[in-house]
């Protein structure tokens, strides 16, 4: 089951928060410990609340405007702010545009198709502030009439895509370290990598690079992949693969790929990996029959992990994003099986595909997700000049999936509160009362601290939001001083609220456990303190 499977024996590396460097761009913002079921022994008439992303205002932030990149800006890539010049960095797939692609002469047997995959480029963008970007001029590749270009490998030598940049700023000679898939459609006669698959780079300003070693194919067989650095323990890489469908699937006629599932795979050195042997995440008996997963794209917060997830809904053939949390970066549960954050309608940016990058940043109190955003879906369903099939009422659909639409796509941004991203949430609403217990520790002389926020009172002035708790002893009893009539009711927006009692606002010695009383609220943490 998806969320559920542990990963054996290999340990998991502590990844950095913005898995690029031994220490972050700037200072980690205080956040309560990582809430999830199992601080709980009983849970009743309650569920979890998942906190949308919110769009940046200033999106696109990144659309196609060079003859290189008219066709796509965004997906597949790395976006971090440098550690060394304090500049924001974004290495990104561009292609070029495709006005009338069945025009194209590698178009000429599938006029439906796209051949957009063969044109793909690794090209730099920076900025300062992370929402205005500019175009560096570099002497890497030319383009037409342009000498200097943003392009940082060339098409000639091979398809680049999926980049991960990893950046240690104690290596003085070679700091900026790449991971990049190159594969040789496209290519000129002789100028093509060894094969298809992951290649290392290394690079004395991020700019100009040059290859180490040869090929990695296995276990990644060239599919997408993040690659991480842990400083003690090496690297880490998390990937997709195709797998055997399950009777329970369903493939629509116009996708050929079977349940794609995320995996994960260590190394000391960057260049033999092993595999962990069990995969991370597949789809379960609580997903949408036709569900495939694409990215697990992890972060360390305290007491666990968050990730994002990069779903795959096959029928429509969309991708959005779903939020996950690990103890462990391997076991991982969902608060709510619906995406954090959702498709735009089909046209606008992120209507079609929501390619997350690389690193999980956070700033500001803010959790950004970088995106490449494309207005339309990823393979071709309904086209009267393809093979077709009939499945429902006066509609076709596409009878084969090897062709695909042009990723038309611009770079995007969405954010969350760094420490509200999902909440422990009284289900029922109004004056129902939804009661979570704690799981036993011992908490004498300890202040207990929680993250809420509470819904106001109905039109009628009814049914106003609030939390209490209660103490508990070893014998699940209510502590006299310490129960919930003696406690005073928490309301509003607070983000470390003191909770006290008639008995003081310190836990007694008999203090076991904390019976939280919900009514109209949402429980985004809490921490006892010494």
């Amino acid at each position: 089951m998806s969320g559920l499977y542990s990963s054996g024996r290999l340990g998991f590396f502590s990844l950095l928060v913005l898995a690029v460097a031994t220490t972050p761009a700037w200072p980690e913002p205080r956040r309560m410990p990582l809430l999830m079921p199992d601080d709980f022994s009983e849970l009743n008439l309650v569920a979890w609340r998942v906190e949308p992303g919110m769009p940046d205002p200033a999106n696109p932030l990144i659309e196609g405007e060079m003859p290189w990149d008219r066709g796509g800006v965004g997906i597949h890539g790395s976006v971090m702010k440098d550690p060394i010049d304090q500049l924001w960095k974004a290495y990104l797939v561009c292609t070029p545009a495709e006005g009338f692609p069945d025009k194209l002469p590698e178009n000429r047997a599938k006029p439906w198709a796209s051949e957009n995959a063969a044109h793909r480029r690794v090209c730099l963008f920076e900025s300062r502030d992370g929402v205005h970007w500019t175009r560096p001029k570099l002497d890497n590749v030319s383009f037409g009439k342009h000498k200097k270009t943003n392009i940082i490998f060339d098409v000639n030598d091979g398809v680049s895509a999926y980049s991960s940049i990893l950046v240690d700023p104690a290596k003085r000679d070679w700091p900026y370290e790449m991971f990049v898939l190159r594969e040789s459609w496209g290519a000129v006669k002789g100028k093509a990598p060894q094969g298809n698959g992951y290649y290392r780079y290394r690079s004395k300003d991020g700019r100009k690079w040059e290859r180490v070693g040869d090929v990695i194919n296995d276990p990644m067989k060239g599919d997408l992949c993040f690659f991480y650095r842990d400083p003690e323990q090496g690297y880490v890489a998390y990937y997709r693969l195709g797998g055997p469908g399950k009777l329970t699937d369903h493939l629509p006629v116009y996708e050929d790929f079977p349940r794609r599932s995320c995996f994960r795979a260590v190394s000391r050195d960057g260049t033999k990996w092993v595999k962990d042997p069990v995969m991370l995440l597949t789809a379960d008996e609580r997903d949408h029959r036709d569900t495939q997963y694409q990215e697990c794209v992890p972060l360390r917060v305290a007491g666990g992990y968050v990730g994002m997830i990069t779903m795959y809904e096959t029928l429509t053939q969309t991708l959005n994003l779903r939020l996950a949390a690990s103890r462990d970066g391997r076991q991982w549960w969902f608060p709510d099986r619906r995406p954090c954050l959702d498709n735009a309608p089909l046209g606008e940016y992120g209507g079609g595909m929501i390619w997350q990058s690389q690193n999980l940043i956070v700033q500001d109190n803010k959790l950004h997700v970088y995106y490449g955003g494309t207005e339309g879906p990823h393979r071709q369903i309904a086209d009267t000049r393809a093979p077709s099939k009939e499945i429902g009422y006066q509609e076709k659909v596409v009878d084969h999936g090897g062709h695909f639409l042009p990723f038309n796509s611009a770079l995007c941004r969405a954010s969350w509160r760094y420490d509200r991203l999902y909440a422990l949430a009284s289900s029922a609403g109004g004056p129902t009362i939804g009661m979570a217990v704690t799981q036993p520790r011992q908490l004498d002389g300890k202040k207990l601290f929680v993250n809420l926020v509470t819904r106001p009172p109905k039109k009628s002035g009814l049914d106003g939001g609030y939390l209490q708790v209660e103490l508990l002893d070893a014998k699940n009893q209510p502590i006299p001083g310490y129960t919930r009539a003696d406690c005073t009711p928490l309301k509003g927006d607070q983000a470390a609220a003191p909770v006290s009692w008639k008995g003081g606002d310190a836990a007694p010695e008999a203090a076991r456990k904390a019976k939280f009383y919900l009514k109209r609220a949402f429980l985004y943490g809490f921490e006892f303190r010494a």
